[in-house]
């Protein structure tokens, strides 16, 4: 029984019902990604000191501060303030490059316990994927600092959207409408910008919507109108398969006219649609393994990718994509095992593997996280495989080391 309340909450947690926040907790129901905890002390700091090494190349180090704040102004106003700075040293002391990255700053207002209103900048993390996420409609290009390979950093470290938010709680239902503005034409490259270029490119608008048919099944619609572009759909689920194993599917479908194909001297603004599917099982001894499968119909298939490569826009495809949310190539795999107290308490092992489909090359990444009270020791190595031009392969460094060092506060 303890084993399926488990996956009972972690089903709730892939289809987006869960939140780490109480007062908001079940307004947010798609916007979360930790599962449901006591409420946290309004400031929380984050220190982190990284050595990294890489062969044939210099070393790195890099010193990382972040800090949140989130509390009450009074009954009806919250406020919630969330920064991150990421200060790198690529040999020496001497030469730095600092990349800041404020993520969240809004104010909150509630009326009647019902709905909710939220005007500032706002990450949103929608999507029950764990490698790929296609309903991520607003995160795409807000990545400004690469501290790990994890989606789940990815997601949490990165620029919020300048939006006014509004959610609507009924007793089995909810309801998000975002409007979010144009405010700049494109990214900054000054690291201490506040990028509203990478945010907020364009104006868009976004309805979420969820419904609780049993605790066991919340499905969860979206709907994204932006800029110049076609309307896009999106849908969320998960469900809990006997008792140890959770399977989920996020879809998003809709016309769009991928610029590489224009390149190419390809027809595309046709109907593309865009899947993560996969499966969670969950052991007695703590252990999880995910295996899921990923498709982008906007991507290169094999065909396009081998003609990309030996173009003149090859380049220049992967510079823009580079803090794209999409796939480089049509088709991908990811394997995930995560393992909590794994030999011996408080040691968590984390490793996966990124697959293209498409070309073969591959991604690996592995952790092993110490917790000792407020530090955690982690030991981080990352490895790519595949030609000079695939997917993976095509990075200098094809190896790292990390040392990472985290002080909570």
């Amino acid at each position: 029984m303890r084993r399926l309340g488990r996956l009972l909450a972690l089903a709730g947690l892939l289809s987006g019902a869960a939140s780490a926040d109480d007062d908001a907790a079940a307004l947010q129901l798609a916007d979360q990604t930790q599962l449901p905890a006591e409420k946290p002390r309004d400031l929380k700091l984050l220190l982190e000191a990284a050595a990294i090494a890489s062969p044939g190349a210099p070393g790195g180090q890099r010193l990382s501060f972040d800090i949140r704040w989130d509390g009450r102004l009074d009954p009806d106003w919250r406020a919630v303030l969330s920064n991150r700075l990421d200060q790198n040293f690529a040999d020496a002391p001497g030469r730095s490059h600092g990349v800041d990255t404020l993520k969240e700053a809004y104010l909150s207002r509630e009326f009647g316990g019902a709905s909710m209103l939220d005007i500032g900048r706002v990450n949103t993390r929608y999507g029950v994927g764990v490698g790929y996420n296609p309903t991520d409609f607003l995160g795409e290009g807000t990545v400004r600092s690469v501290v790990s390979a994890d989606q789940a950093s990815l997601r949490e470290n990165r620029l919020g959207n300048a939006m006014l938010r509004w959610q609507r709680l009924w007793d089995n239902a909810s309801l998000t409408a975002i409007w979010s503005p144009k405010l700049a034409d494109g990214p900054s490259g000054n690291g201490m910008s506040l990028d509203f270029g990478a945010s907020n490119p364009r104006e868009r608008a976004l309805l979420v919507y969820s419904y609780r048919f049993t605790e066991a099944l919340n499905p969860q619609w979206l709907l994204l109108q932006e800029q110049g572009c076609s309307p896009q759909l999106g849908f969320n689920l998960s469900r809990v398969l006997g008792d140890s194993t959770v399977a989920y599917i996020e879809w998003a479908g809709g016309r769009q006219a991928p610029q590489w194909r224009q390149w190419l001297g390809q027809e595309g603004d046709g109907w593309s649609n865009r899947l993560a599917s996969g499966l969670t099982w969950t052991g007695g001894n703590k252990l999880s393994l995910t295996l899921e499968g990923e498709y982008d119909g906007g991507a290169p298939d094999s065909a396009s990718w081998r003609q990309l490569q030996e173009s003149p826009f090859y380049g220049l495809y992967r510079m823009r994509m580079a803090t794209s949310t999409a796939l480089l190539t049509r088709r991908g795999a990811l394997l995930r095992a995560s393992w909590q107290d794994a030999l011996a308490d408080n040691l968590d092992l984390t490793a996966m593997r990124g697959v293209s489909l498409v070309d073969h090359s591959g991604m690996n990444w592995a952790e092993a996280r110490y917790h000792l009270g407020p530090v955690d020791l982690a030991l981080q190595w990352q490895r790519f495989d595949g030609g000079a031009l695939s997917q993976y392969g095509a990075g200098p460094a094809k190896q790292a080391w990390q040392l990472v060092f985290d002080y909570f506060h």
